[in-house]
């Protein structure tokens, strides 16, 4: 049987969220948009994952987004960047202006390209960092804006090899803003006790192999033995770290992943439990029914 699981798509299925003149791209493996006017960020509105890496400069204006179930806000001057495994969910509001901002979204095999030390960085980089949602300084804003403006000249020119320029000025784009993450790495390790930061590195690789795994996988020890650590160790930093135990991170993710498809699928509530591997549809129910209040029944058509 096929497993269904939270919706993931393409940087071409993600390019299409904006008109063919926002867009500039390579391909399907990368593209740089620019939006000044409400989006249509339905494939967003939902949790999912994108098959790449994606940056968010917002110019102007603000929104919010949840990554791996945690919110963050987003402000004028503020860059994202989101890594391919992450679980990810936009919130916009319409009754306020539409944010402007800049998206770059790259393929991982666009990247390993160029060097692989570069997704080596971000993934390392991101997986350390408290927050990947971070305030540009003056100085960076500008480079960042001189970059954009490059990428759009060199694209509307007539120059030979504008696919080889553009290639390599996406890759200068992510090494940049690597270093801006890096940076705020440095500051941060500075003020962070070194078991503290040690915590962190296991406690964000307990929630990538969550987001990867919690669709037949429940058990605490299962993850411990991935980490090469005790269950009762693991239990205590990820307490420590995030202030919730490991049980209930991974009854979040279950949810989410049952509430995703729920919603946004037409499967039965069988297949549902089948796909998140309960023993059987009972025994489902009341796992959701304990979590959310509803039936599985009463959430879907909520």
């Amino acid at each position: 049987m096929k497993t269904i699981s939270t919706n993931s798509f393409s940087i071409k299925r993600a390019k299409e969220l904006f008109l063919p003149e926002e867009v500039i791209n390579i391909g399907d493996d990368f593209f740089m948009a620019q939006r000044t006017n409400q989006a249509n960020y339905d494939l967003l509105r939902y949790p999912c994952r994108i098959d790449g890496y994606v940056a968010i400069y917002c110019r102007t204006g603000h929104f919010k987004v949840s990554i791996n179930l945690k919110d963050y806000e987003i402000c004028d001057g503020m860059l994202l960047v989101n890594l391919p495994q992450n679980i990810i969910q936009l919130e916009t509001s319409s009754q306020e202006a539409a944010p402007e901002v800049v998206i770059f979204a790259v393929s991982e095999q666009f990247l390993s390209q160029f060097r692989n030390d570069l997704t080596k960085m971000l993934n390392e980089t991101l997986l350390i960092l408290d927050n990947p949602c971070i305030l540009l300084q003056h100085d960076e804003i500008g480079i960042v804006q001189q970059h954009v403006q490059i990428v759009n000249a060199v694209i509307r020119s007539d120059f030979a090899y504008t696919d080889e320029c553009i290639s390599h000025l996406i890759s200068s784009v992510f090494f940049l803003f690597g270093s801006f993450l890096n940076k705020r790495l440095e500051r941060q390790q500075q003020e962070d006790q070194p078991v503290s930061t040690r915590h962190k590195i296991v406690f964000k690789n307990f929630i990538a192999l969550v987001a990867k795994h919690h669709n037949k996988e429940r058990g605490v020890g299962f993850y411990a033995d991935k980490l090469c650590i005790t269950p009762k160790y693991l239990s205590k930093i990820v307490k420590d770290t995030s202030g919730q135990s490991a049980p209930q991170w991974i009854d979040q993710y279950v949810i989410l992943e049952a509430k995703q498809m729920l919603k946004h699928s037409t499967i039965c509530i069988k297949e549902i439990s089948d796909n998140l591997n309960f023993p059987d549809p009972s025994f489902f129910f009341k796992y959701f029914k304990k979590h959310t209040g509803m039936t599985p029944s009463q959430y879907r058509n909520s």
